[in-house]
């Protein structure tokens, strides 16, 4: 069966749209949590604690967006071609948030304890959220731009590679836990920290290929 092209046209359009809406509150929320590592020390702790909060609220907004995203998908799906590629965007970009506020949660936990982050490990977080910040950033890029091929690959293009960089990254900064858990408390909580961040990282990689398979498909 098919339907009016105007109706797929408007149907597709509103999915994008909230998509990208969706995407400037990871992209917030990714950003406090990079201030949120800045301010990660003993003097700075009350600012840790609100950075969190903020990080949190954020995370609760995506979910409430993905909500409604989904309940509109829902009744305008039978006009979408691509329903199943929107849908895994949509469920993946939602544990982007999940992963980004569960790592600052941890952060938060870390700061609780007490002792200063060790410079090297401080060092690392802070370029893997920062690098975050470029990847959620080139998501919202190539929502927006879905409808042209070439501006999708070039932004493909660079995620990965920011990507593979933030892999790198996590690979030292696992190493250097490890070297420093017998020294410092919250070692382990800093390690699951990292975790998070590098599968944000990962996920956010998996909803770059969708997107470029959407765009592919146009």
């Amino acid at each position: 069966m098919s339907y009016p092209s105007a109706e797929v046209s408007l149907a597709e359009s509103n999915i994008v749209e909230q998509l990208i809406a969706i995407y400037r509150l990871v992209s917030d929320e990714a950003r406090e949590l990079n201030s949120m590592v800045k301010e990660a020390d003993l003097t700075q702790s009350a600012l840790v604690e609100k950075r969190y909060e903020r990080v949190r609220k954020l995370k609760n907004s995506v979910e409430d967006s993905t909500m409604i995203l989904m309940e509109y998908f829902i009744k305008v799906s039978e006009y979408v071609s691509s329903r199943e590629l929107y849908i895994v965007v949509i469920d993946e970009t939602l544990r982007i948030a999940e992963d980004l506020e569960a790592a600052a949660y941890r952060l938060y936990l870390v700061n609780r304890l007490g002792g200063r982050i060790p410079d090297r490990v401080y060092v690392i977080i802070g370029e893997v959220s920062r690098r975050l910040v470029t990847l959620v950033d080139l998501l919202g890029d190539m929502a927006r731009n879905v409808g042209n091929d070439k501006v999708v690959k070039e932004a493909f293009s660079e995620a990965l590679k920011t990507e593979d960089s933030i892999d790198e990254l996590y690979r030292e900064g696992g190493l250097e836990c490890l070297r420093m858990s017998g020294d410092f408390t919250g070692a382990p909580i800093l390690k699951e920290a990292l975790d998070k961040l590098e599968d944000a990282a990962d996920i956010a990689k998996r909803v770059a290929t969708y997107i470029w398979f959407l765009s592919s498909f146009k």
